[in-house]
């Protein structure tokens, strides 16, 4: 096990990131660091929190400097948008380590200014680490997030339920029955396709994973997609068994490197069909 980060090594670490990310391709949908404001409006059939607005991220792997950098960038533009709840949809990490643990706590260190609640899942890859409790315990203890393990909170009339891992972790959804909670639903899980598997009093799943396919085609059609996102990949898919949205999310897996499938911070407005 690496010894105990020092800050010099960390903000040597961070300025090699900042020199990447100048020096970062973003042609022709070329590039991991072209941040998208993707702004959606989702009518939904039980939904009674008419205009209801939240902030969607996932997948920001900040396990190097150039991805904390990007996350960060992120932050700031959820916090910009001023929602009702900022959501995390999983995998902070890629790889765990020294390092990985502060690039988290500095990642989402701006969160401290939001003025709304914060919210977060595990995601497959905060599991599959030599010790996935040292990163729950960061995002705990270190970030602003409320970290959700099948478990559901109450914001501005609406209940919003964080599923814990349906890979890796201890995924259950018998605590989502009809009557406990209120008609505007949202969960959070990370893995998409298993949105067909929920119960219906479900109003929304908010799911990441895909990256959206991260190297697409043109047209941003996806080449390869993980398990769990096989079905559904990125946007909007109202005729899943309950309405699921799918982020293409913040960071990477592999090269840094995105081809057609810019990465994307999620402004969701919510309205009653």
């Amino acid at each position: 096990m690496a010894s105990r980060t020092s800050r010099r090594d960390f903000l040597r670490w961070a300025g090699a990131g900042a020199l990447v990310g100048v020096g970062g391709v973003s042609l022709a949908g070329i590039g991991a660091g072209d941040l998208e404001v993707v702004r959606r409006e989702l009518r939904l059939p039980r939904w009674d929190a008419d205009g209801f607005r939240l902030v969607l991220l996932a997948d920001v792997h900040v396990t190097h400097p150039y991805a904390m950098l990007r996350t960060r960038q992120a932050v700031q533009l959820a916090l910009d948008e001023k929602p009702d709840v900022i959501v995390s949809a999983g995998d902070f990490v890629h790889r765990s380590s020294d390092y990985a643990l502060e690039f988290i706590r500095q990642s989402f260190r701006d969160l401290g200014n939001a003025a709304c609640p914060c919210l977060a899942v595990m995601g497959n890859h905060d599991y599959a680490t030599p010790r996935p409790d040292r990163v729950i315990r960061t995002v705990v203890e270190r970030t602003n997030f409320q970290l959700l393990r099948n478990q559901a909170v109450e914001v501005g009339g609406v209940t919003i339920a964080g599923l814990d891992d349906a890979l890796y972790g201890r995924h259950r959804t018998d605590f989502l029955t009809p009557g406990r909670f209120s008609r505007s639903l949202v969960s959070i899980l990370h893995e998409p396709d298993y949105a067909d598997e929920m119960p219906e009093l479900i109003s929304l799943q908010l799911s990441g994973h895909s990256h959206g396919g991260q190297l697409c085609l043109p047209g941003g059609i996806a080449v390869s997609t993980p398990y769990g996102a096989r079905r559904y990949v990125a946007g909007f898919y109202p005729e899943a068994r309950v309405p699921l949205y799918v982020t293409r999310g913040v960071g990477t897996i592999g090269p840094d490197l995105r081809l057609f499938c810019r990465p994307e911070v999620s402004v969701l407005t919510l309205r009653s069909a």
